[in-house]
């Protein structure tokens, strides 16, 4: 029987979908390790069980109608996040003279009888300078804000999304988790959020950016500068 205080921890499990770049320790492990696990309204889920990793690493990969720049924006629009991410109560810049490499703070909703949950980690942005496609680096990180009270530190997290141009006005959106919670979870909590939260953070993410606001990528950089200031040291394609 696992101990009832170990299920507070699957929400950790749900801050490792906020981006990330697949290039190092476990993320380099072959595409063949991953194995199909749904394909529902355009949206296709990925699981695999990696040696030390208590749970199941997950993947969605989707396509929307909609330019890398303007994906790219929402994206990075980092306080407009809890409108469509799975279970995110708060997301905030709180370090960090750049977009692409700054600190963010983010809080995740409690479900009964689980502790809120919230951490603190490091973003970067990175372009291949031949595809276009851009990767956003997300880890943990400590000693940057004090804990708040009421919620439970994450101490460790990854995740990744990969934002790759097909084509001017269309984009493949990829994003991949993994976390190691620190104990045993229940499996049926573990299963159900494997695969929960990219199919619902990525349904809902393809129904915020067809809003007019990201469809004009100019009222974005004019709530916040960063945003443009990033999209300058970026390449998109061209119409």
């Amino acid at each position: 029987m696992i101990p009832m205080h170990n299920t507070n921890r699957f929400l950790g499990f749900a801050l490792v979908a906020l981006f990330a770049l697949q290039t190092h320790g476990a993320w380099a492990a072959s595409d063949q390790d991953w194995q199909a696990d749904a394909n529902a309204d355009g949206i296709q889920l990925y699981t695999r069980q990696m040696d030390g990793h208590p749970l199941r690493d997950f993947k969605g990969v989707m396509q929307v109608q909609a330019p890398l720049a303007q994906v790219a924006a929402m994206l990075a629009d980092v306080p407009a996040m809890p409108e469509w991410f799975f279970m995110l109560r708060e997301a905030r810049f709180i370090q960090g003279e750049h977009v692409d490499d700054s600190h963010i703070y983010l809080a995740m909703k409690g479900l009964w009888p689980v502790s809120p949950r919230d951490a603190v980690a490091h973003v970067s942005v990175k372009q291949d300078p031949s595809t276009l496609t851009i990767h956003v680096l997300v880890d943990s990180a400590e000693g940057i804000m004090p804990k708040q009270e009421g919620y439970v530190r994450i101490p460790r997290m990854h995740s990744s999304w990969r934002l790759t141009p097909i084509g001017a006005t269309r984009t493949e959106v990829e994003i991949v988790g993994y976390a190691d919670p620190g104990g045993w979870i229940p499996l049926s909590i573990a299963n159900f959020l494997v695969t929960t939260l990219p199919r619902e953070s990525l349904k809902k993410m393809r129904e915020f950016i067809a809003k007019p606001e990201y469809r004009d990528v100019a009222r974005i950089y004019a709530k916040n500068p960063k945003l443009k200031e990033l999209a300058e040291r970026l390449r998109f394609p061209k119409p």
